[in-house]
């Protein structure tokens, strides 16, 4: 499993590049507008149904932003607030009672509760970025049809920038544009130091696009747990016959 590609995953893709030259381009830095950015995100995936997009993922290292040194490519299905991603070898449902992460390469099956909509509302999540954290700064570009928000960093975290660039007339996601230090993410090995080779450098670049949104491909059956493991009990949860070989691990206490 490609390292940066699962971190994604874990962290959650929900969540660019500059647009062409055209018509005039407006910024704004405001909050309000940046909100009104998430809140238009929000309401587009709240009120979806049976919504299916392609997904295609990418990394490079920031000094060589053309040459990917992961690549990955999947879908993402999504009814309100029922998802299904897969991505290359993982596969992630969220339903009303479980996430469930198999990951195919291990033989797991990772079993959770859904967490709360609140601790992954972006709307909340970005007002106690800009509420907590001192140097953060955002700013908001629309060009022909689509609106890009951007968020930068003070030096020394994580994350340096975040873009998020949607279609205003649907407020879908178009590209999500992340810099980021990979130090603390990857394995000492992983990453090059002088003297030293290494597939990742210090500082990187993923970016997850967006294509071919489209309804009513799918049916409720993609969600069924059934699918992947039975429950024989609290806290006892087995694999299907077509799991056997998988084990379950439970990672919530109160399943």
């Amino acid at each position: 499993m490609k390292q940066l590609g699962l971190l994604l995953l874990t962290i959650g893709m929900l969540m660019a590049g500059a647009p062409a030259e055209a018509a005039p381009i407006s910024v704004d830095t405001t909050g309000s507008r940046v909100t009104g950015f998430l809140q238009k995100v929000q309401q587009a995936y709240k009120n979806a149904s049976y919504l299916s997009v392609n997904l295609l993922y990418r990394y490079a290292n920031k000094n060589q932003p053309d040459k990917n040194v992961e690549t990955m490519s999947g879908e993402l299905a999504m009814d309100r607030n029922r998802v299904r991603l897969v991505m290359d070898e993982v596969e992630s449902i969220t339903t009303e009672k479980y996430t469930i992460q198999v990951i195919k390469a291990d033989k797991l099956i990772y079993l959770s509760t859904p967490k709360p909509a609140q601790s992954t509302d972006p709307i909340s999540m970005v007002d106690t970025i800009l509420s907590h954290m001192e140097g953060v700064r955002t700013e908001l570009v629309r060009n022909n049809g689509l609106a890009r928000l951007n968020i930068y960093f003070p030096s020394g975290m994580q994350y340096r920038s975040i873009a998020m660039t949607i279609n205003e007339s649907t407020g879908y996601f178009e590209k999500v544009r992340y810099e980021l230090n990979t130090e603390g993410l990857l394995t000492e090995d992983q990453i090059a130091r002088t003297g030293k080779p290494g597939d990742y450098q210090p500082e990187g670049i993923i970016e997850v696009l967006f294509s071919n949104y489209r309804q009513g491909q799918f049916t409720d059956s993609i969600f069924d747990e059934g699918i992947y493991f039975t429950r024989r009990g609290k806290g006892d949860y087995q694999p299907t016959e077509q799991y056997k070989d998988y084990q379950v691990y439970l990672a919530s206490s109160n399943l």
